[in-house]
């Protein structure tokens, strides 16, 4: 009974770390400034916004994977700059968008337009 248990146990662990369990998960690209990547490093996108707040300057989207910033695909909060104008974009928009990474360490999109 003890034996099943901690099989159980250690199985529950490694399905919970696995790869493809945490794909789907909401993450803090702010960690990513630690990675070695210069200040400046731009990235191109595909994804779907699911929502956007104009008002903090913030849309929320699923992307593919992103191999120039090792980003794979998933679901997250980005920041725009200011430069981007967020009016025409709504929730179910497939779009193609930039990021740059900031002086801050932490990228914002640059660029979101209509997917081809």
């Amino acid at each position: 009974m003890v034996r099943t248990f901690v099989s159980a146990a250690v199985l529950g662990l490694f399905i919970s770390t696995s790869p493809v369990a945490s794909q789907d998960m909401k993450m803090d690209h702010s960690v990513h400034g630690q990675m070695e990547v210069k200040p400046g490093t731009e990235a191109s996108g595909v994804g779907v916004i699911n929502s956007v707040d104009a008002d903090k300057g913030l849309i929320n989207l699923t992307h593919e994977p992103m191999p120039d910033v090792g980003w794979p695909t998933m679901t997250m909060d980005l920041p725009v700059t200011k430069h981007v104008e967020l009016g025409g974009i709504k929730a179910g928009d497939k779009v193609d968008f930039k990021v740059k990474l900031g002086r801050d360490k932490q990228y914002r999109a640059i660029e979101i337009l209509p997917a081809k």
